[in-house]
């Protein structure tokens, strides 16, 4: 996760930036969740600068959004929990061993996508089976990273 401090006119924002795939991200802005759209060709800006005429806003649509999604859903098969890469990216923390007892939602695995780190949940509660990476492999979208046998 990445945290901005921002100003608008005289205004001072916190905003968190949880989750961004180049055109969407899920952020924060002083505690409160938004989806919001970036305009392609939108810049960041990192200190501010005297303009003499109003910035245009980046954002096109901010929505509240309700209590908060798993940033990566992961999909279960019957035999257990399977829990596959939500997009391609590289391993960077395996949270959990073989035999670690896990409850549905808890991270498993931390991965960088898109330059972003990501906490990849457990979808299912029960004993971790087997694990099919390892840190610093690169894993394609929908790669199995491990498996969950459900209790």
């Amino acid at each position: 996760m990445k945290t901005f401090e921002l100003s608008v006119g005289d205004k001072a924002y916190r905003v968190d930036v949880e989750k961004f795939d180049g055109k969407r991200a899920l952020v924060r802005v002083d505690g409160k969740r938004y989806e919001v759209e970036v305009k392609k060709g939108a810049g960041v800006v990192s200190k501010p600068a005297p303009v003499s005429t109003p910035a245009q806003p980046v954002v096109q649509k901010a929505t509240p959004l309700a209590p908060e999604p798993p940033l990566a859903p992961v999909r279960s098969v019957p035999s257990g929990g399977e829990v596959t890469a939500p997009m391609p990216g590289l391993i960077l923390d395996i949270m959990v061993a073989i035999g670690d007892h896990v409850v549905a939602g808890t991270p498993v695995i931390k991965m960088e996508a898109m330059k972003m780190e990501n906490e990849i949940s457990s979808s299912v509660s029960g004993t971790v089976k087997t694990i099919a990476v390892k840190v610093g492999d690169s894993v394609s979208t929908d790669e199995t990273l491990m498996v969950i046998e459900e209790e």
